[in-house]
């Protein structure tokens, strides 16, 4: 609770926050004067002079402040310096400068404080040039600027804090973005033909098509559910690409090669959803969908030290067919996301010649709590495809 309000005092554009965050800078600032003039009082008078001291405290350490403060921050910066008018900005200065040691010779000449002012050396008697001078020389180049220096500054490292947080926010609002995007590309691409091949096995009674339900049921509760968090399991991450292989194997058939070879770490390391599947995705589409005779694909995965190795390699036509979009629109958004979601935590080679495409990844996995379970090491099935299987 006292985090949470915190947290509002300090960045919260609530009246009521603002109100509070400027109350408490001039209290502070008022204590800063309070000891500073107490310092100069003799012990045996402190006690007795309180009234003046806090009174001088208050006029010259905060109402003069105040003025010189919200004049610059909040009139002539916004009108001159947001502008680029910097002559201007220097004329309205010195004005102010002046305006304000106006005041205080009409505050030393009234003599409000005859109690303290003898007694922290601004006693003047009838020394006009000196009740002048002496103010002059404290409001221009003592207090008022420091203190509305540092308050400035706290203002900006405020405005630079809130501008990087909305910049993060931004940043996972389109990694989101682009992860939904994904998820609504990898559905349609597949899924049509996925339905047409269980259609075809069902019209002929084939036990096949049993299989190819599950696992496209499996699929897609996968990514229209789990997906919408930030993390998943590993595990169900790889359940996830071999379900995916298998549909697309059923496709293709005989003309395909087919080597998968994916060993997990344990159940407790966590990934972002769909990072390697638009990979997966790609070579089918833009590879084995284009080319005619025999194709290869072969996947192989390790985890080792919560580091995760991902290469992937799979034959390409001589001669590709051309596309607007070659690497694809998924391909594009899954690079970007690495780069949002694992900063300095992955490395990516992509590379290919006339007749191989092959992606590299290695990434460092978040490793969640452990329960109180023991820690099991699983070999997600390896799978091993060949045109006669």
């Amino acid at each position: 609770m006292k985090k949470k309000w915190l947290y509002s005092l300090t960045l919260s554009n609530s009246r009521l926050f603002r109100i509070e965050r400027h109350f408490l800078f001039w209290v502070l600032v008022f204590l800063y004067h309070f000891i500073r003039i107490g310092i100069f009082y003799p012990d045996d008078k402190l006690w007795g002079n309180l009234y003046s001291i806090t009174r001088m405290a208050f006029i010259w350490g905060v109402c003069f402040n105040i003025y010189f403060t919200y004049l610059f921050v909040y009139y002539l910066l916004p009108k001159f310096y947001n502008r680029k008018k910097y002559l201007a900005l220097t004329i309205a200065f010195i004005l102010l400068a002046i305006s304000l040691q106006f005041l205080g010779f009409l505050y030393n000449h009234f003599n409000v404080n005859g109690a303290v002012s003898p007694l922290i050396g601004m006693d003047y008697k009838n020394d006009t040039f000196l009740k002048l001078m002496r103010p002059t020389v404290i409001r221009l180049l003592g207090n008022p600027p420091l203190i509305c220096g540092f308050f400035l500054a706290l203002k900006t490292i405020k405005g630079w804090y809130k501008e990087q947080l909305q910049n993060e926010l931004l940043a996972k609002e389109k990694a989101n973005a682009e992860l939904q995007l994904l998820k609504a590309q990898v559905h349609p691409h597949f899924l049509f033909n996925t339905l047409n091949n269980i259609y075809s096995f069902t019209l002929h009674q084939l036990p096949q098509a049993e299989g190819l339900v599950e696992k496209l049921s499996d699929m897609l509760r996968y990514m229209i559910t789990d997906c919408n968090s930030n993390l998943v399991s590993l595990e169900k991450e790889f359940k996830m690409l071999e379900d995916y292989i298998g549909l697309e194997k059923v496709r293709y058939g005989d003309r395909l090669e087919l080597w998968v070879d994916i060993n997990g770490g344990g159940s407790d390391l966590l990934i972002a959803p769909l990072i390697m599947i638009p990979f997966v995705e790609n070579c089918f589409k833009h590879g084995t969908s284009v080319m005619r005779g025999k194709q290869w694909i072969q996947l192989k995965i390790a985890v080792h030290n919560n580091v995760l190795d991902f290469n992937l390699t799979n034959s390409k036509p001589p001669k590709p067919m051309e596309n607007k979009n070659k690497n694809g629109i998924g391909l594009t958004n899954v690079q970007k996301r690495l780069t949002l979601i694992y900063p300095g935590k992955h490395e990516l080679t992509i590379s290919s010649n006339e007749s191989v495409f092959n992606v590299h990844l290695t990434m460092e996995l978040q490793q969640q709590f452990k329960t109180k379970q023991p820690l099991e090491i699983t070999t997600i099935n390896t799978i091993a495809y060949s045109p006669t299987s």
